[in-house]
């Protein structure tokens, strides 16, 4: 396991009601994508404005490249959309 941690030090904070520290335990063998969801999820605890995490992180990807594939597939299915590419 490892550990995120952001941690004011700074003395004028001891008055400051927000949070001083925020720490996040993390598993061994996160993805860049998983990883890329803490750093959003870091940036919002630390009071960043959702427009400007969604402008510096994009789009996030939750899970792997195949299922968000899957699903796509499935919605395509159930919405009678097909990727051809032929023209009639």
């Amino acid at each position: 396991m490892a550990k995120l941690i952001f941690k004011y030090t700074d003395d004028i904070l001891e008055d400051c009601r927000e949070a001083s520290e925020i720490e996040f335990t993390l598993k061994d063998d996160l993805n860049i994508n998983e990883f890329k969801v803490i750093c959003v999820r870091l940036a919002s605890a630390l009071g960043y404005h959702q427009n400007s995490i969604d402008k510096s992180f994009g789009e996030l990807i939750y899970g792997s490249i195949e299922e968000e594939q899957e699903i796509k597939n499935l919605i395509n299915e159930l919405t009678g959309k097909h990727n051809s590419k032929s023209k009639y």
